[in-house]
């Protein structure tokens, strides 16, 4: 999709990143008692959709689906365990309230339509909530969402169950969908520029991809939300593909390449590199996305990964990352694709949700991912020809390509496929001398440290109806 190049003016002047949490106090300095001023709704969307580069540029989720290698420190391949801390995502979250409450409560409403329709402001609030939470109870199963950001009434909520999260977002997106107008579009939208038909895509794009996780789970409303999203439009082409442009600006650049300026950590992984080079060789693989994906190593001049889950520093001896990514601030990293939909849709063909051919989307497919990254038609045709449909593990492994450096989605798919008996051609390895309490490629994440000091009661009965808080205990989706 390509972005609306005014608003980059907008995100320049939002530098500072802010969160419902984070407050400066500069006195009472013009400040008005009796006329309290209300947040800005344009500011707060902003800072939400700024929240979202840290999902979208995760680097333990590439790690865990084998896409990258670790350099010289090699702890996050080997699973170290972390508690990985929630509060950030929720102080987005209570952002979100704060749009959508501005826009509901009658003393507020009028006003804020000087930011975009109250119709349209509510629902891409709620779209962008949902995708978070969908994010969230993705890492960690059990998660406050029904009494969640709601202190007025509770400081200890419960935590909800992965079923009913998911429950809750799919009418939540059914709302969203509903309010969407005719009028102006939110101000402040660094994704779309406002466009209500993209956020409508955005919308049934997530309702599609959440849809197909319940294909082990709960396999009724799966299809039922499937085919719901199917006719409605999701994504429909590349020119749709749903990404988040970053700025050349070191504040709001391409986080690979703040990571690839203090040091080169971050290799890719001979698991990935060895299954693209094929039947091909180092320098000519079969999987001509390769080498749109990553560079020649520096010493040897061939496509080599680095061992997984090993310490790698003679970082020269490998390849990296390509150039249009880890050297280019305003490089654009995706979170959902043309060929994520279309795989998506083949699977659902084969298991008999639609009617649609399996075989053809499967193709479609393919050729979606290799037009993504730049593959000539000729390359892509070649490559289709060599690796036609055979069965859902096709669809699988191409799939997990095609996701390169999407890692979170790329982690709940692979699980997804690993329940469903269909992920053996991707062929992930745990490697040894785990540090942590994982005995395989992580399940979940764990929950902050402070989780259980302060939530005691709905922590512990999160544990004991989901499991260990550890990284090995598999969430109800993935069961």
């Amino acid at each position: 999709m390509k972005q609306i190049n005014k608003l980059k003016s907008i995100l320049l002047a939002v530098i500072v990143s802010f969160t419902a949490c984070d407050t400066v106090d500069f006195g009472d300095t013009n400040v008005d008692p009796n006329n309290p001023s209300n947040a800005v709704t344009s500011l707060l969307l902003t800072n939400v959709q700024r929240g979202m580069s840290g999902y979208i540029a995760s680097t333990t989720s590439n790690l865990y689906v084998q896409y990258l290698s670790n350099g010289q420190y090699d702890e996050e391949s080997r699973y170290q365990t972390l508690n990985w801390n929630t509060d950030g995502a929720y102080a987005l979250l209570q952002d979100v309230k704060q749009i959508i409450e501005i826009n509901t409560n009658p003393d507020t409403r009028v006003a804020a339509q000087a930011y975009g329709s109250n119709g349209n402001q509510i629902a891409a609030a709620t779209i962008l909530k949902v995708w978070y939470y969908q994010m969230m109870t993705e890492r960690w199963g059990y998660l406050p969402y029904s009494e969640a950001n709601d202190a007025s009434n509770t400081t200890k909520p419960v935590y909800d169950s992965q079923q009913d999260i998911y429950n809750g977002l799919f009418a939540e997106l059914d709302s969203a969908l509903a309010s969407i107008d005719s009028g102006n579009g939110p101000d402040g939208d660094i994704l779309f520029g406002g466009d209500m038909t993209m956020w409508r895509t955005f919308a049934n794009t997530i309702k599609m991809t959440m849809a197909l996780r319940l294909s082990k789970a709960d396999t009724a409303t799966g299809r039922t939300k499937f085919n719901e999203a199917l006719s409605a439009g999701a994504i429909s082409s590349n020119a749709n593909n749903i990404q988040y442009t970053y700025l050349t600006e070191d504040t709001n650049d391409n986080p690979w390449q703040d990571r690839f300026e203090s040091r080169r950590d971050y290799l890719m992984s001979d698991v990935f590199v060895n299954a693209l080079i094929g039947s091909g060789t180092n320098t000519a693989p079969e999987d001509p996305r390769l080498a749109q994906m990553a560079e020649l190593s520096t010493n040897g001049g061939v496509y080599v990964g680095a061992p997984y889950g090993q310490s790698n520093s003679a970082t020269d001896d490998y390849s990296f990352i390509t150039n249009n990514i880890i050297n280019k601030g305003d490089a654009p990293l995706m979170i959902y694709t043309y060929a994520e939909v279309l795989f998506a849709r083949a699977e659902a063909a084969a298991m008999g949700w639609t009617t649609e051919n399996a075989a053809t989307l499967y193709g479609q497919a393919v050729t979606a991912s290799m037009t993504q990254w730049g593959v000539s038609t000729v390359d892509a045709a070649t490559y289709l020809a060599a690796n036609a449909y055979t069965s859902v593990d096709d669809i699988a492994y191409e799939k997990w390509v095609s996701l390169f450096l999407q890692g979170y989605n790329s982690w709940a798919e692979w699980r997804r496929f690993k329940a469903m008996g269909t992920e053996s051609r991707i062929g992930l390895v745990a490697p040894p001398n785990l540090l942590s309490n994982a005995n395989g490629i992580p399940q979940r994440h764990g929950y902050s440290a402070t989780a259980a000091s302060l939530n005691e009661a709905n922590y512990n009965a999160a544990i004991a109806a989901q499991g260990a808080d550890e990284l090995n205990t598999v969430l109800w989706l993935f069961k």
